[in-house]
């Protein structure tokens, strides 16, 4: 079987039609070597890994590839037999509920210290759920201690690894078991052509209270206390006689920083709704400003192709406090790499606003779904390096041959030159910026993509004619 790295670009398109990547989660008690395995399935470091119990309290997700499939892999903390309340109950009950979501999961041990009473109490736990369980005896660093670790066999399950995370040894091994044990692929969903629209945000900024007064009822529970909604709720209605699926997350916030259960339980839910959905309003609260949390959330968008409408919640407050002027200054430094931005201006308590927010949301939807003719675009190329011609490098300058659009969401032109290393960063982002006001796709990501071409022929024929 074919190993792969780390899944790289937007899959979004591919997460919707086919449903939801399949989970695997890694578990197992303290200590045991978790987030390095994370890590190295990962191929880059991105859990925290300390050797010390209970570095890792939330759960962390990533979109990965394991034996050619994409799978949303998920480092999990520490799980205490003896925890009753504060953080280590609230990291045993988030991690449960993973164990509830996954399709494989990966029981981590420890090798040099054998089975112990925690691993027993996690090994019954695991036997309740259906999911595949992979057992891995990490930290066996030699001969002797991978036959020490057939011990590990009477916790009850077949699948038996003695691996090193630390030092790469059985890695790949734990790659070939979880994808042995992947569900068939999903046949891809039948599109309905119904567009799904993600209110995301931080906790507490009024995403239940603006989905309350779109549908003009108390669908969702608003209460002043942050992570009160924990799931997303997936809502159906009309919009000027055109259907629509409305979705409200759970509010999102930094790893280190979800210290209520509540929360701690939201964060993959609130990404994956971020996957599932071809659009997302971003809810700020202008009565505070731009917090740095609202900056990740909206990478968090566009770095997944999704457009983006930047609502800020509570104007009504900043009028009266007439520090319209000062929150536009903050909006334009803090998320001045949203392009063009459309903004919105709400009160979602008094409903100041509102009634314009989903139709301004759908427009530019209708916008950023444009599928451009080879032709057309090509002189649109033509044209912008006619107005800015690119720089040069030493004594050589790029020569673009032509291009055509590979995808609509996001828009993603790509663009035939003689040497991708002549074509500065700076200058693919003045292309970007070209096409995006050309086509109206303001508030959206547009990609450029570069392939070179050495032979220096023009284009094809079908290019130029279409």
């Amino acid at each position: 079987m074919a190993r792969a790295g780390a899944g790289q670009g937007d899959r979004g398109a591919e997460t919707r039609a086919g449903g939801a990547l399949p989970l695997v989660a890694i578990v197992g008690r303290a200590n045991v070597g978790k987030s390095t395995l994370f890590n190295r399935l990962l191929r880059r470091g991105r859990a925290l890994v300390e050797d010390r119990p209970g570095v890792t309290r939330d759960r962390v997700a990533e979109t990965t590839r394991i034996e050619g499939r994409d799978v949303l892999l998920v480092d999990t903390g520490g799980l205490d037999p003896d925890a009753e309340s504060g953080i280590p109950a609230a990291v045993r009950a988030q991690v449960e509920r993973v164990i509830q979501d996954a399709s494989v999961i990966v029981f981590v041990v420890d090798a040099r210290e054998g089975v112990l009473p925690a691993d027993r109490w996690v090994a019954e736990r695991l036997r309740r759920v259906s999911s595949q369980v992979v057992v891995v005896a990490n930290k066996a660093d030699h001969p002797r201690a991978e036959a020490a670790a057939a011990e590990f066999f009477e916790l009850g399950f077949a699948e038996l690894i003695p691996a090193s995370a630390e030092h790469r040894r059985g890695v790949v091994d734990v790659e070939v078991a979880i994808g042995e044990r992947l569900p068939p692929p999903a046949e891809p969903a039948v599109q309905d052509g119904v567009p799904r629209l993600a209110i995301i945000g931080r906790p507490n900024v009024g995403k239940s209270s603006l989905l309350n007064c779109v549908l003009g009822e108390p669908r969702n529970i608003v209460a002043d206390e942050p992570g009160t909604t924990r799931d997303a709720t997936d809502v159906r209605l009309r919009v000027d006689g055109r259907e629509i699926v409305l979705v409200d997350t759970a509010g999102l916030r930094r790893a280190g920083k979800r210290a209520q259960r509540i929360e701690r339980g939201s964060a993959l839910m609130a990404l994956r709704s971020i996957e599932r959905s071809d659009l997302t309003l971003l809810l700020l609260d202008a009565s505070e400003g731009v917090a740095d949390q609202d900056c990740r959330i909206a990478r968090l968008a566009l770095d997944r192709g999704r457009p983006l409408v930047l609502v800020l919640n509570k104007w009504d407050l900043v009028a009266v406090s007439g520090r319209d002027r000062a929150v536009a200054r903050e909006l334009e430094r803090k998320l001045g790499f949203v392009a063009d931005p459309v903004i919105l201006r709400i009160s979602a308590k008094t409903g100041l606003g509102v009634s314009q927010v989903l139709p301004r949301a759908l427009a530019l939807l209708d916008r950023v779904g444009v599928r451009v003719p080879t032709s057309e675009l090509n002189r649109a190329l033509e044209t912008a390096v006619a107005r800015h011609s690119p720089p040069t490098r030493g004594r050589r300058r790029p020569h673009f041959y032509y291009c055509t659009q590979i995808s609509s969401r996001p828009f993603t032109v790509l663009v035939f030159v003689n040497d991708i290393g002549l074509v500065t960063d700076n200058y693919r982002r003045y292309l970007e910026s070209y096409f995006r006001k050309t086509y109206d796709l303001e508030s959206a990501p547009v990609r450029v993509r570069l392939r070179r071409r050495a032979d220096g022929r023009s284009a094809p024929e079908s290019a130029r004619k279409r």
